[in-house]
């Protein structure tokens, strides 16, 4: 039982060790970072946010006149948080 769950925890410590952060750019120009699957924030992305996230948007709380269109997930999109 104790080796098994050594093992859990050990295969999870390397997963997460090896999985770390990346910054990511794309043909247009669009760019992430991500954190573990934790955080993931990506630039300029003015698209709509899906049906299974809790969704933020901070041009309602305070209107602004030229949002930046940034994204931030957490917990793997669970919660977004957008300024567009």
């Amino acid at each position: 039982m104790k080796t098994k769950l050594t093992t859990v925890i050990l295969l999870a410590l390397f997963a997460a060790l090896f999985t770390g952060c990346t910054t990511t750019q794309s043909r247009y120009g669009k760019k992430e970072a991500n954190v573990l699957g934790i955080i993931k924030v990506e630039r300029g992305s003015y698209s709509k946010t899906g049906p299974l996230t809790i969704g933020l948007n901070l041009s309602e709380i305070m209107p602004r006149a030229n949002p930046s269109g940034d994204r931030v997930k957490l917990l793997a999109g669970l919660i977004t948080i957008e300024d567009s």
